[in-house]
């Protein structure tokens, strides 16, 4: 009786939640933006509408300060064989890029890009990191594949000079993994809520409520069982709406069960009604106030929802791995393959 009472109360406050919204078309205008590189490119972080910062093969990073109209392209010495696909960047100067291959896993710059330190390194079989978040200067977690039936999550109070490994991480399932498509399996606010999102034979949602050391594992509605399929992309509103997106990356005109929401804190996860149209790499919130809107992008294109995720709407073919907002702006910058990149802004019909 308990668990049906609380499942009417998740139903009651989705309904809440999506009943405030706007329900107007959003539509998507963009323009690609020369990056002087062909890598692949899935790390991206957008500080402000002039500073974004990009990472991918090659051991590669870009830096814009005027907007993504240019780009200085920098590949770190003696890193030439990584691929960043992750990055996180404070300002114009200071970033960090974890890699997918070590031992030399995370260097940071302070410099804009000129020169770099090792801030991570370690010669654990298997290691491969998939994303990496911070909430302020001090505050950041990493999480890599899964390390002796645990995923290899990392912790920093002091801005990446150190790190902790999450000895007491929750057991993952057989064949459960992350997915490094676009730096978006972390969600991570300053209120010191986090969320790990998973996929391969199990699609799950880890969470933690005090900085990450500490985690709860959820189930979800995902679709899982292959090494391909589960959820790649996970992004919270506040507290307690978020949502998450991904589907089969080697199949994507699958459509079932690629998109979920939660209204209390990702404990538990309803469905979308409405599903986006195929798998998508990457959602982020965009805007603010009224405004505020969910984008999903995959390589085969794109989808909006305006109810938290409970219904999306396609909006066109355009496609890139991943997507970063303007904090409170209707625009945002897009990252994929080839070194391409573009601005992306919204009208709101």
């Amino acid at each position: 009786m308990l668990k049906y009472l609380s499942r009417l109360l998740l139903c009651f406050l989705a309904f809440q939640s999506c009943t405030s919204s706007r329900e107007n078309i959003v539509e998507p205008f963009f323009t690609e933006l020369e990056s002087h590189t062909n890598g692949s490119l899935r790390g991206l972080h957008v500080v402000n509408e002039n500073v974004i910062w990009a990472s991918g093969s090659g051991g590669t990073v870009l830096l814009s300060n005027d907007g993504g109209e240019t780009w200085d392209v920098n590949s770190i010495t003696g890193a030439e064989a990584n691929d960043f696909r992750s990055i996180y960047a404070w300002n114009e100067n200071t970033a960090m890029v974890f890699g997918v291959s070590g031992p030399e896993f995370a260097y940071r710059t302070n410099d804009g890009g000129k020169s770099w330190e090792v801030v991570f390194q370690d010669t654990t079989a298997g290691l491969f990191f998939n994303s990496l978040k911070f909430v302020d200067t001090k505050n950041g977690l990493a999480v890599s594949d899964p390390i002796d039936g645990k995923f290899f999550v990392l912790r920093t109070e002091n801005g990446g000079d150190t790190w902790e490994w999450i000895a007491d991480f929750p057991d993952v399932e057989e064949g459960e993994a992350n997915f490094a498509a676009s730096n978006t399996c972390i969600e991570y606010l300053p209120s010191g809520k986090a969320w790990i999102a998973s996929g391969g034979k199990a699609a799950r949602v880890f969470y933690s409520s005090d900085f990450g050391k500490t985690w709860e594992v959820a189930k979800t509605p995902m679709i899982r069982g292959l090494s391909s399929s589960g959820i790649f992309s996970v992004s919270f509103k506040n507290d307690r709406e978020g949502i998450i997106v991904g589907g089969i990356y080697d199949q994507p005109e699958v459509n079932t069960n690629i998109a979920a929401y939660t209204v209390d804190g990702g404990k538990n996860w309803l469905p979308a009604v409405t599903m986006p149209k195929e798998y998508r790499s990457c959602a982020q919130y965009v805007g603010s106030g009224r405004d505020k809107f969910v984008f999903a992008i995959g390589k085969t294109g794109s989808d909006f929802s305006h109810d938290n995720g409970m219904n999306w709407q396609f909006l066109g073919e355009e496609g890139f791995y991943t997507f970063r907002a303007v904090p409170g702006k209707l625009s945002g910058f897009a990252a994929g393959a080839n070194g391409k990149i573009a601005k992306v802004e919204f009208e709101i019909k």
